[in-house]
């Protein structure tokens, strides 16, 4: 999440806290629309995160926006939550000292934020991990997106699963995102322009469980098997790349760990797990 959001979120929280000081609208009042598609958000996602770690802390309150044990109180609280998720000093929730959200579980929020607002969510989202540090038992995850994609898909589908007939995808490698952190970023960034400026993929096949996608980078072509979800109005591909040296990714790699190599003590995983969402 850029910046700019992080002060939007901030900017909400307060306006917010005004609003609720100030008057006793309640959370239908303050989010008067698309109710539907936020409460499939939140009862198949959310509640579940929320349950698993905010709960413990945010479910004693007996007054307040504090308090998040149900749909409405979420409803009512999300933009002060969201504030708190994104947060860069000690009012970051969930602490330190916690259970850590991940950035799959971060977007889960802003799916919920973004119903409840009508905010248009992106119609093709590609999420990258990759792992870091020497101990394979260990390792961390570290994920990104890009903001630079440009796709086809077949939108004259009867079946959902046929909007990957013909697909392909194409992405400029210098819009990568790390969760909003520039210095992260930044390191990325430099180590995509040593290794390649776009990422192409077409769909070779698929059936409803399984999607073959030939992924270009480097110059080299490598076919990628992908399992397939569907989940409410998105269709889910995850899949990986068991071995970046099958792109010969190592002349970009040794570049990239000269610049930022303490920060996985000289280490990074030869294995990507990648997963693509494509809105319905």
């Amino acid at each position: 999440m850029s910046f700019n959001k992080i002060i939007f979120f901030f900017s909400l929280s307060t306006l917010y806290l005004l609003i609720n000081s100030c008057t006793s609208e309640s959370a239908e009042e303050l989010y008067v629309s698309n109710d539907a598609t936020a409460k499939i958000v939140y009862n198949s996602k959310l509640k579940t995160i929320i349950n698993n770690k905010c709960i413990s802390c945010h479910d004693y309150h007996l007054e307040g926006t504090n308090r998040y044990n149900t749909y409405e109180k979420t409803k009512s609280a999300i933009s002060e939550m969201m504030a708190r998720i994104y947060s860069t000093s000690n009012t970051i929730m969930p602490p330190a000292d916690a259970s850590i959200l991940t950035p799959e579980e971060k977007l889960v929020f802003e799916d919920f934020y973004n119903a409840l607002n009508n905010i248009e969510t992106e119609k093709f989202v590609v999420t990258w991990t990759a792992y870091k540090f020497p101990d394979f038992n260990n390792r961390a995850s570290v994920s990104g997106t890009f903001g630079g994609i440009d796709y086809i898909l077949n939108n004259e589908y009867s079946n959902p699963i046929d909007i990957l007939e013909n697909a392909t995808v194409t992405i400029n490698t210098t819009s990568v995102n790390v969760g909003g952190n520039d210095e992260k970023t930044q390191n990325t960034a430099y180590f995509f322009s040593l290794f390649t400026p776009e990422i192409v993929g077409i769909v070779n096949s698929y059936t409803v469980q399984k999607a073959l996608i030939t992924f270009s980078m480097n110059g080299i072509e490598q076919q990628v098997e992908f399992d397939i979800t569907l989940e409410e109005n998105k269709l889910i591909l995850n899949g990986s790349v068991p071995d970046m040296n099958l792109f010969n990714w190592q002349s970009a790699y040794d570049g990239f760990a000269t610049v930022c190599g303490e920060y996985h003590q000289q280490k990074v995983w030869e294995d990507i797990t990648v997963k693509i969402e494509i809105s319905l």
